[in-house]
């Protein structure tokens, strides 16, 4: 189990930041059922030009909150969550905030991860490099319509796709 820096005295005393495979990550410091939530992410909603004015790890940190919104998160605790292509979390949007919510069973000690894919639009044009070492891994993180058909499928029908992003798709 990877060694914690407690978030202790806040009301998110279930997860944990820890040195991860990317740097650090998100972990659960108890076991989230299916459906669960976890986190309510806050941050400053920023526009878009904000993110190609600034760039870099600023924008790689910022996760989209509407059609023309971004959340970022700063130094809170989403600022850690990182990517896998076969996610255990994922985010909804709920009465004007962004939850993040166990996708299946994550057991304590078990890193966060959701898809990013699932919160670009196909009206986005950001990639990175992915690392996050599963056997499925896609290599690139591209925005939604790019995914497989059989995956795409599957988040769709678990709802891993917030509305406003699923609204960005060619149909």
């Amino acid at each position: 189990m990877p060694r914690f820096r407690s978030a202790a005295g806040s009301r998110n005393s279930h997860v944990a930041v820890a040195p991860s495979r990317n740097g650090k990550g998100l972990f659960a410091t108890r076991r989230f059922r299916a459906g669960e939530d976890i986190l309510v992410i806050t941050g400053r909603v920023v526009d878009p030009d904000l993110l190609w004015e600034r760039g870099g790890r600023f924008a790689a940190n910022c996760i989209r909150f509407g059609p023309e919104s971004y959340i970022d998160p700063g130094d809170r605790l989403a600022r850690y969550i990182n990517h896998s292509c076969e996610p255990n979390a994922g985010l909804r949007k709920v009465n004007q905030r962004l939850v993040l919510f166990a996708a299946k069973e994550i057991r304590s000690g078990a890193e966060i991860q959701f898809d990013y894919s699932t919160t670009i639009g196909d009206d986005d044009v950001w990639t990175m490099r992915c690392n996050c070492g599963v056997r499925s891994c896609r290599r690139v993180i591209r925005n939604l319509g790019s995914l497989p058909a059989e995956c795409l499928d599957r988040y769709l029908r678990e709802g891993l796709v917030p509305k406003y992003i699923a609204d960005t798709l060619d149909n």
